[in-house]
């Protein structure tokens, strides 16, 4: 999430309790959640902050004119210093995810891989990331197992069954494309089962990892298609009228 850091940014809420606090915003949102255009967002005319317990929501207008909708942004109070209370941007909602950049070419491998990424990203953007996790570990095993039935015709039942790492080891051309979908793999499992063996690795690591997948795939299809394309005969030529 963008932010805008200030100095300072005082304001006045409303407590659930009843009465007013003085508050300080650590930054302003500075791009909108839903459209992620950059903004600099306007406080809603007339609209208070609300202050209770450890929280603190504030209401924004995205100043986009092709969006203009209305977000809130949740504040954690992180210290107190007198009457005023010093709070911290965690995250806006509502949260609309931006599609995954993918080379166009990913969507004629693995459709499905695209779909479940996709919602796998909309769990992540609305804080479920103990959901996410898994959800990226089973487009994975769409990408590979799609890509690797086409790759290798009359084994579609051995590679759907399979293990995803014997998928990988026997199915997979290419040196590098096996070790980063392998490590891939390993991170993916750790989202799913209830010891993590690769403590020192996220979420994060695990969808660089996908995406170096997918930008291998799309290398060895783009390889794959040149002879076609670009045989060495030269260009054909067109035909005359």
């Amino acid at each position: 999430m963008a932010t805008v850091s200030t100095a300072e940014i005082i304001r006045t809420a409303d407590q659930n309790a009843g009465g007013n606090v003085e508050l300080s915003l650590n930054a302003l949102p500075n791009e909108c959640p839903l459209c992620h255009v950059t903004i600099e967002p306007e406080f809603l005319p007339g609209a208070r902050l609300v202050f209770a317990f450890d929280w603190v929501e504030a209401y924004y207008r995205c100043t986009n004119m092709k969006c203009r909708r209305h977000f809130t942004a949740l504040y954690r109070v992180v210290g107190q210093n007198g009457p005023r209370r010093s709070c911290r941007l965690e995250r806006c909602d509502p949260a609309a995810p931006q599609p995954p950049a993918f080379d166009p070419v990913i969507e004629t491998v693995s459709p499905a891989f695209m779909r479940v990424y996709a919602q796998s990203t909309s769990a992540e953007a609305h804080g479920l990331a103990e959901i996410a996790g898994p959800g990226f570990r089973k487009a994975l095993e769409f990408l590979i197992k799609d890509y690797a039935i086409q790759l290798n015709p009359g084994h579609d039942d051995e590679i759907k069954r399979g293990q995803l790492a014997a998928v990988i080891s026997k199915f997979l051309p290419g040196d590098k494309l096996t070790i980063v979908s392998s490590r891939a793999a390993w991170l993916g499992n750790d989202e799913t089962h209830y010891e993590r063996r690769w403590v020192d690795k996220d979420l994060q690591d695990l969808k660089k990892l996908i995406s170096a997948t997918v930008h291998f795939i799309a290398m060895e299809r783009l390889a794959a298609d040149l002879p076609t394309e670009m045989p060495p005969t030269g260009p054909v030529a067109a035909p005359t009228s």
